[in-house]
C-alpha cells in the first residue's frame, strides 16, 4: 500500500489491502445515519445526500478492520452527531477500547428553520483505542474543545483544520501514520501536512476527489516516508 496518497474507492474494500497493525492514528468523520441534506438557502452551502447515510448496517465490518490496521496501542477519533451516539458507542466498546466522548463546542452555529428547537452548537468525537495504552502528548486537556465551525463551503459537514491538527498531535509523532476513512473535502490531509505527519486517505465520491485534489494544488506538497 502506498502511502500519502488518495484511494477513490469503497473505504472497506481499500482497508482491505492496508496491512495489519500498521497505523499509528484513526482520524474520521463516517456518515451519522441522519440521511442528511444540506437545506441553507445559501446556495454557497447546499450539498447532496451523502452516500451511506441511511443506516448503519457497514460499521461493524469497518470497525473490525479498524482494529486489524491499527497498532495495539493507537488512537481512534470518530466523529458523530447527537442523533445516534448510543449505537455509535455500543458498536465501538464491542470492538475497540472505548475512552472517552469529545465534545466539539462550536462558537457559532446556524439558526434559522429552529423555531421549534434548541440550535445545535456541538458534535460529538468518540475518542478510542486499540488493546494497548498510550498516552496523549502534552498536557492532559479537558474533553470539550472549542473550535470555530466552518461555513462548510466543501461538505456539509467539514471540520476545522486547526481542530484536526490538535487531535492528530495529540495522539501521534511526527511522520506517524494517520488515517482518514471519509476524506470527504480533505481536512484530514491538510492538517497532516500542516503537522508532518505521513496519511492515507479514502474517498469513494467524485466529486469529493476533485475537491482534495484541487486543495492539493493550493498546498505544501505531500510528505516523503521516513
Amino acid at each position: 500500500m502506498e502511502l500519502n496518497k488518495l484511494y477513490q474507492w469503497d473505504c472497506l474494500e481499500v482497508m482491505k489491502s492496508i496491512p495489519d497493525k500498521s497505523i499509528d492514528l484513526v482520524l474520521t468523520d463516517p456518515p451519522y445515519w441522519m440521511s442528511f441534506v444540506s437545506s441553507r438557502r445559501n446556495e454557497r452551502t447546499k450539498h447532496k445526500a451523502i452516500e451511506n447515510d441511511d443506516s448503519l448496517e457497514w460499521v461493524d465490518d469497518f470497525l473490525l478492520e479498524i482494529k486489524r490496521i491499527s497498532k495495539p496501542e493507537a488512537h481512534a477519533y470518530i466523529f458523530c452527531s447527537m442523533h445516534h451516539i448510543d449505537t455509535f458507542v455500543s458498536k465501538i466498546k464491542h470492538h475497540l477500547n472505548y475512552k472517552n466522548i469529545i465534545v466539539w463546542e462550536k462558537n457559532n452555529t446556524w439558526m434559522w428553520d429552529l423555531e421549534w428547537d434548541y440550535a445545535p452548537k456541538y458534535e460529538f468525537c468518540i475518542f478510542c483505542s486499540g488493546t494497548g495504552e498510550k498516552k496523549l502528548n502534552g498536557s492532559r486537556d479537558p474533553n470539550i474543545m472549542k473550535w470555530n465551525k466552518t461555513w462548510n463551503d466543501l461538505h456539509p459537514t467539514q471540520k476545522p483544520v486547526e481542530m484536526c491538527v490538535y487531535l492528530i498531535q495529540k495522539s501521534s509523532s511526527p511522520w506517524d501514520l494517520v488515517l482518514d476513512c471519509f476524506a470527504w473535502s480533505g481536512t484530514t490531509w491538510v492538517a497532516c501536512i500542516e503537522s508532518g505527519r505521513n496519511y492515507i486517505l479514502i474517498e469513494k465520491d467524485t466529486e469529493y476527489c476533485q475537491i482534495i485534489e484541487r486543495r492539493l494544488k493550493s498546498t505544501t506538497p505531500p510528505l516523503f516516508v521516513m
